[in-house]
């Protein structure tokens, strides 16, 4: 693992933006502070991890999640973005994303064209400080889940994450904060997870009003930081 690597600049993508992100891609340029605020951000920048949050090019462009393997140490069974610590031989954090991302769910990095970053934030529950790359692809070929790290591949497009119906307000425990997060079906999307896609929706222009106020515990298969296989 490298650490004191400060987030990349924006790197161009080859390829034209298709317009359904380019009101994404403009907000990365100069991120409304507001959408941001809700992250802890490091001083000094020391990030060691990086996640890729990954939309497709249609006119109502998928979200790339994963949910986590169940035997994994940390967050185990819960849904995340493609991503982990960054190793030495990583050029740079956008570099880190992508390697993990093909290791995850066997995405060529040769696929994805970058939009942007996002600031580097703190995850709470680890201290981990994370360099969130932002992305797009033309989904032409198949994903395939690492077992060992992923049970599952998730996308979920644009307007089903801005639909007020999945949208609810997450809290671990009566102490703990309240954050945003979805419900889909048996599936349940929160944590630094549900606050990047939060601030995704925003910057995109996609978010919708929703009851900030309808406030659900977390259950139980999704809030355990350490492997329980008895978690129901």
């Amino acid at each position: 693992m490298t650490t004191g690597q400060t987030n990349p600049p924006t790197i161009p993508s080859p390829l034209a933006v298709p317009s359904s992100l380019r009101g994404l891609q403009t907000a990365l340029t100069s991120p409304d502070p507001a959408a941001l605020s809700r992250l802890q951000h490091p001083q000094p920048d020391d990030s060691s991890s990086a996640v890729l949050i990954l939309l497709s090019d249609g006119p109502d462009p998928s979200v790339l999640f994963t949910v986590r393997a169940r035997n994994l140490r940390h967050h185990s069974g819960q849904i995340s973005f493609p991503g982990g610590h960054a190793e030495a031989y990583d050029d740079n954090l956008v570099d880190t994303a992508l390697r993990e991302a093909r290791e995850e769910v066997g995405l060529d990095r040769a696929e994805v064209n970058i939009l942007g970053t996002l600031p580097s934030a703190e995850v709470p529950v680890s201290h981990s400080v994370v360099a969130p790359v932002v992305g797009w692809w033309r989904p032409d070929n198949s994903l395939v889940a690492s077992p060992s790290e992923v049970a599952s591949i998730q996308r979920w497009p644009v307007s089903k994450l801005a639909d007020p119906s999945h949208r609810v307000s997450a809290q671990l425990r009566p102490d703990s904060i309240i954050g945003p997060a979805w419900q889909f079906d048996d599936l349940f999307l929160w944590g630094f997870t549900g606050l990047l896609t939060d601030i995704l929706l925003r910057l995109g222009g996609w978010e919708k009003p929703w009851h900030h106020d309808r406030v659900v515990p977390v259950p139980q298969r999704f809030g355990s930081d350490v492997f329980d296989p008895d978690a129901p």
